[in-house]
């Protein structure tokens, strides 16, 4: 097993500016240690084809198809992320317009009520477009984060599994 910084320290002497240290060096090795937590990976569709939406409010989107849920954080019958650490994450989602031949999606990343980021595709006379974005977020344990579909908007998807969302714990608080 190797000997850790901190442990070289402490071995050297005991006065209190090296116990300092030595904490603070336990600290950064602690952080460097961490590995990304609480992974999860979804899209929208489980099978079949079609649009989804519009409804007449914001919706959050359910990614049905589960890639991964590592810590059942994500749940596919809400399409809510649930924090149970408190710490900093990355999220990414991609959105795929709605066949029609005038384009009308919008949707945004929430934590809690409040929209983070957006895509949107709403004019214009193609159709199959495509956008992602991403965040890195700080939250609190019971904090939610999700994809939101705008009233009046719809998304398309297929096997093909268009529309994503994603999320990791990136390091603890």
């Amino acid at each position: 097993m190797a000997t850790s910084w901190s442990q070289t320290f402490r071995q050297e002497g005991d006065t209190p500016q090296l116990i300092e240290v030595s904490k603070t060096l336990q600290s950064v090795e602690a952080k460097q240690d961490c590995k990304p937590q609480e992974p999860f990976s979804a899209t929208l569709r489980e099978s079949g084809s079609g649009d989804i939406g519009p409804f007449t409010t914001n919706t959050p989107l359910k990614y049905e198809k589960v890639f991964s849920n590592i810590g059942n954080v994500y749940n596919p019958s809400t399409g809510i992320f649930t924090a149970i650490v408190s710490g900093t994450y990355v999220f990414r989602f991609s959105m795929f317009n709605n066949l029609n031949s005038t384009p009308n999606s919008v949707v945004s990343l929430m934590k809690n009520a409040e929209r983070l980021v957006s895509v949107w595709d709403t004019s214009g006379s193609d159709a199959n477009d495509m956008g992602s974005n991403a965040v890195v977020i700080a939250l609190q344990v019971g904090d939610n984060v999700y994809v939101d579909l705008q009233a009046n908007r719809r998304v398309y998807d297929d096997g093909m599994n268009y529309n994503s969302f994603s999320g990791f714990l990136l390091f603890t608080a």
